[in-house]
């Protein structure tokens, strides 16, 4: 029996309830916790695995403190959704349960917040500005040049971010991001480049560990959307150590009181630059099942725990040497007319999760950001060559037939 199982039955109310909160929702009920699950739609992938589901946007504040009024959970969370964390954080605060702080929510979910965060405190931070019109925008396009890297400054899973390289595309993008904006701003920042890099981990009561490390690779025709993440314990040519220590000095400055992290970094002339910071871990399953393949540590295990009040002194990682992969799956564009091998593809040896977002009929095209992106699959293997062997394979083994 685990520590989770140990306690007495309890309430926990998950804050968003699509495919990648169903893990934390199942976890919760493994531990045989009351699952409470809010997300807009009926037919929520969260709502088949909680005990009660109840329909409302997890951005809708008021409607979920009334149902934490009516339910009185004992414990309120969310992971791998961005939008949800402060929420969550003013339900924690509304009902005295253990939170983040609504202020805390503000700065790991508010990109213009992180900036000022980052360059306060002396981190390297690209050049960037708040612009609440175009004017704003061309200014500092003025004095900084191309290329910019435009996104909104509230938002998740890559929508309305784009890399302008000129000022034909910056009216033809203006009005994308905007419509992405909750108050129509608009935050630009100077492009910088080198290797794209991912960090997840979790704050405990004493300090912040580092527990899964990845290298992105993009798609060519949007070098904003990942098209693959690798995963391994060190890298040639770059320190993850010293990438591990800025970063957990980062959180310990951000005031994180606890909870899980996920971060993306560039790698550019030997100095590791702040792309974004977050409350929560990795989506696609990074934080469910990747974290505890890498590191040994069940991350949505301690996250429930600590949101139920448990005092997380330290955390034991005991890190594997294998390699793996979260690759996300491309199909050439077009109306999908059948779709095989997906099936037995689950049982080529290292596959851990695989999972497709069409099905017959439906259109595919190529994806403009992470939530259009065709399919996903996690892989694990000793080595990098014998991973690329098991993605190869999946790739052979899943056909489209177009109409």
């Amino acid at each position: 029996m685990n520590s989770l199982s140990a306690k007495k039955i309890k309430t926990v109310m998950v804050v968003a309830g699509g495919e990648w909160q169903v893990p934390l929702i199942c976890k919760a009920k493994e531990a045989g916790y009351r699952v409470i699950n809010t997300n807009l739609y009926e037919n929520s992938p969260g709502f088949s695995h909680a005990d009660i589901g109840l329909i409302t946007d997890v951005r809708d504040k008021q409607q979920h403190l009334d149902y934490a009024l009516q339910y009185r959970p004992d414990a309120i969370v969310t992971d791998q959704s961005d939008i949800a964390v402060p929420t969550v954080a003013y339900l924690c605060h509304e009902l005295g349960l253990p939170g983040i702080g609504v202020e805390t929510a503000e700065k790991f979910t508010n990109k213009f917040r992180m900036r000022e965060v980052c360059g306060k405190e002396g981190f390297p931070t690209p050049r960037f500005a708040l612009c609440l019109n175009k004017v704003d925008a061309y200014e500092f396009i003025e004095h900084h040049g191309y290329p910019v890297v435009i996104k909104p400054p509230a938002n998740q899973s890559s929508r309305g971010v784009f890399k302008l390289n000129s000022p034909g595309e910056l009216e033809a993008i203006w009005d994308i991001t905007k419509s992405f904006s909750a108050d129509g701003s608009v935050l630009l920042e100077e492009f910088i480049g080198g290797v794209e890099l991912t960090v997840d981990g979790i704050k405990t009561d004493s300090r912040h560990y580092c527990l899964a490390t990845s290298t992105k690779t993009h798609y060519p025709h949007n070098s904003m959307v990942a098209s693959r993440l690798v995963f391994s314990n060190a890298h040639p040519e770059i320190d993850f150590a010293e990438l591990h220590a800025q970063h957990d000095a980062l959180i310990e400055k951000m005031g994180l009181p606890f909870g899980l992290t996920h971060a993306e970094y560039k790698y550019h002339n030997e100095r590791f630059y702040l792309v974004e910071v977050a409350a929560r871990g990795g989506g696609t399953r990074v934080s469910s099942d990747i974290v505890p393949l890498i590191s040994g540590i069940d991350s949505n295990e301690l996250l429930i725990r600590m949101a139920l009040g448990e005092q997380i002194a330290a955390v034991n990682p005991s890190f594997s040497d294998n390699v793996v992969a979260l690759d996300f799956l491309q199909f050439e564009a077009g109306y999908v007319n059948d779709v095989t091998g997906h099936e037995t593809s689950h049982c080529i040896p290292g596959i851990i999760a695989l999972g497709l977002n069409f099905s017959a009929g439906d259109e595919i095209a190529p994806p403009n950001d992470d939530r259009s992106r065709h399919g996903y699959v996690i892989a694990s293997a000793p080595t990098r060559s014998k991973l690329d062997e098991t993605l190869q394979q999946i790739r052979n083994t899943i056909r489209v037939k177009y109409a």
